[in-house]
């Protein structure tokens, strides 16, 4: 009896997933050209057998493991001697990570290839993944330049790194439930790595052991150009890859002419020409909605959960995302440095996503590599400009946030039409798409406003105790010297107040204040660290350091403790009210500010606590490290 009850208990226990067959969701459209995949097949005819992965094998339905790609990759190796196979890293399960190194010059050391005076290209696939199909592209495209050398000119003018999946741990998660609403591979990796972090947040914080590895090699290497190959989810339409890529004051500013005057007319001229529908990574808003960004990757951007209903009237707004350095494409931005964001989508047959893929990495590589130098004097101009800014009282300001610009232009844009159905789940009207397409003319957003900039300092000063942050900037490339005696001397630095956690989807508790310039008195010890900005990563040590940067090590976790309040003033109000009365007796200027936070945020007029810790945090009647940025700006050195 005991038994079979147990044995009831367990058949209760297993999970209804477990008994479901996977979704099997499709495009209603798919592009007339993408049937017969050209560039894609005649990548695979007479390719040899072993070199042809399981995508191209089993059209496109199925992905294999991580060893099919280590395979290939000791294949090509073995095959050509333009082609190096190396571990740059090992993941947080202990999985080695692999990167081919393709040079007809056998430059496989980053010294080695600054002497060509080549382009360096870096393509990376699988960040995230479950979205797979760059993994086979690039090793194809390795295949076409050193095996059937139909790429072969390449070359002649760029070196290729070439890093098949990024999160292994993930991929090696393999599952028919990891995508649900992806159309195949029938069984794919996951989002997140092994700790259930999402490498494409981590590029400023380096929180991985798989960060930590690409950043070492990429700050050894810095590549001229990158590719991100992803997959998006979110509203069905014609369109079958979208991309993104920083060409605002979010790019250093030579870089940026050279993006949006030859590179972006090109991709758009050569990938129309080729069949495909391309656009800008986004999503609508206003009536309707389900863009081709329609899931929202960027910092905090909600998912377009609107979509266009046959018949809908208004106008529509078409926005792009505006992204952080913890992405890498705004990551490689901060470098001066162009880094194609691209994501075909979900719906999509896989295909053609491949073929979208594929297509998109030719097209901007023959870009690149038809004037490399081009590309390279606007970077080696954009890491000089910024450089040279180090210090300079009447230099501008420098971008460091922005949104979604409120200028726009009309655009066509090419959509699907949809009806609904009424679902017994939710009681309510869902909406479908239809494979009738639904062209029509939307107001495109593609600008940015600035929301902080700062001028550039000469440098900033890092106490001893701040190690972690010293060690940090090092896993960044940031050059530093080492102080020599102690400083005790006038700093300028800031003060936080209305300080609060924020929580940030898949990226953890950010911190949020308001920042005040102040000059006080500081001792540095011996051993501290200068961070000169008169040096390439200008941009990038701006992003790390100044507190009104986005993604600023201060704002992800780094010395937290100082918005730890020492102890209390008092055992009870009777000695700190009299404090804070007496400053804003002295000060009537903070009285104001006071008024007029009441009057604006109700919550903190209703929290006596609050109101008073406000005052409290203003008097000197408290540690003088708490709430003051411990990174000191330095305008003038005196030592």
């Amino acid at each position: 009896m005991r038994l079979s009850v147990l044995c009831f208990s367990l058949a209760l226990a297993i999970p209804v997933a477990a008994q479901q067959n996977p979704l099997a969701p499709h495009s209603m459209y798919e592009p007339p050209m993408a049937a017969a995949a050209q560039t894609l097949a005649d990548s695979t005819a007479g390719a040899p057998a072993d070199l042809i992965t399981t995508g191209e094998k089993s059209g496109w339905q199925k992905t294999a493991a991580y060893d099919e790609a280590i395979r290939i990759m000791l294949s090509l190796e073995a095959l050509s001697p333009q082609v190096k196979m190396i571990q740059f890293g090992t993941t947080a399960q202990g999985r080695p990570m692999y990167l081919l190194i393709v040079s007809s010059d056998k430059a496989f050391t980053p010294n080695a290839a600054a002497k060509t005076n080549k382009a360096v290209i870096l393509i990376q696939s699988g960040i995230h993944s479950g979205e797979i199909e760059g993994k086979d592209t690039a090793l194809m495209l390795v295949r076409d330049m050193v095996i059937k050398k139909t790429r072969a000119k390449w070359l002649d003018s760029a070196i290729f790194l070439v890093m098949p999946v990024f999160n292994v741990d993930g991929h090696e998660s393999r599952s028919p439930f990891n995508r649900a609403n992806q159309n195949g591979p029938d069984i794919t990796g996951t989002r997140a790595q092994a700790q259930q972090l999402n490498l494409n947040r981590d590029y400023i914080k380096g929180q991985t052991p798989e960060m930590q590895a690409f950043l070492h090699l990429y700050h050894a290497w810095l590549p001229d150009f990158m590719f991100d190959n992803h997959v998006t989810d979110g509203a069905d339409y014609q369109y079958d890859v979208t991309w993104d890529m920083a060409h605002h004051a979010d790019i250093g500013a030579p870089t940026a002419a050279w993006i949006t005057d030859r590179y972006i007319p090109e991709l758009d001229k050569r990938m129309q020409a080729s069949g495909h529908l391309v656009s800008p990574y986004g999503a609508l808003r206003g009536p309707g909605g389900g863009g081709p960004g329609g899931g929202g990757r960027g910092p905090g951007a909600p998912p377009s959960v609107s979509l266009p209903v046959v018949g809908s009237t208004g106008t529509r707004d078409f926005m792009v995302e505006v992204f952080s350095p913890r992405y890498s494409h705004l990551y490689t931005a901060a470098l001066n440095r162009p880094c194609l964001l691209v994501e075909t989508h979900s719906l999509k047959s896989p295909k053609t996503r491949a073929w979208a893929n594929y297509d998109i990495m030719v097209h901007s590589i023959d870009i690149v590599t038809e004037d490399p130098q081009s590309l390279r004097s606007a970077i080696r101009a954009s890491d000089a400009k910024y450089a040279a800014m180090a210090g300079d009282r009447t230099a501008p300001a420098i971008y460091l946030a922005g949104k979604t610009g409120a200028g726009s232009h009309p655009i066509p844009y090419h959509s699907l039409k949809t009806g609904t159905f009424k679902s017994e789940i939710t009681g309510g009207d869902v909406t479908r798409y239809t494979a009738e397409k639904d062209d029509f003319t939307v107001a495109m957003h593609d600008t940015i406003d600035t929301t902080a900039s700062a001028q550039i300092p000469l440098g900033f000063l890092v106490p001893a105790e701040w190690k972690d942050i010293h060690d940090e900037l090092e896993l960044h490339g940031v050059v530093m010297e080492k102080t020599a005696k102690p400083l005790d001397q006038e700093f300028e630095t800031w003060r936080f107040s209305d300080i609060k956690s924020v929580s940030a989807v898949e990226v953890g508790t950010l911190m949020d204040y308001t920042m005040t310039p102040v000059k006080e008195r500081i001792e540095v010890p011996a051993g501290s660290w200068y961070v000169p900005l008169n040096q390439p990563r200008a941009r990038l040590i701006m992003a790390l350091l100044h507190p009104a940067a986005p993604d600023a090590l201060i704002r992800i976790g780094f010395a937290a403790s100082i918005f730890q309040q020492m102890g209390r003033i008092g055992a009870n109000p009777y000695l700190s009210v009299p404090i804070a009365t007496k400053v804003a007796e002295e000060h009537p200027e903070l009285l104001a500010e006071f008024n007029a936070k009441l009057a604006a945020d109700p919550t903190f007029a209703a929290d006596s606590n609050a109101r008073l810790t406000w005052w409290i945090s203003r008097s000197n009647y408290q540690p003088s490290a708490v709430n003051r940025y411990p990174i000191l700006q330095i305008w003038t050195k005196t030592w």
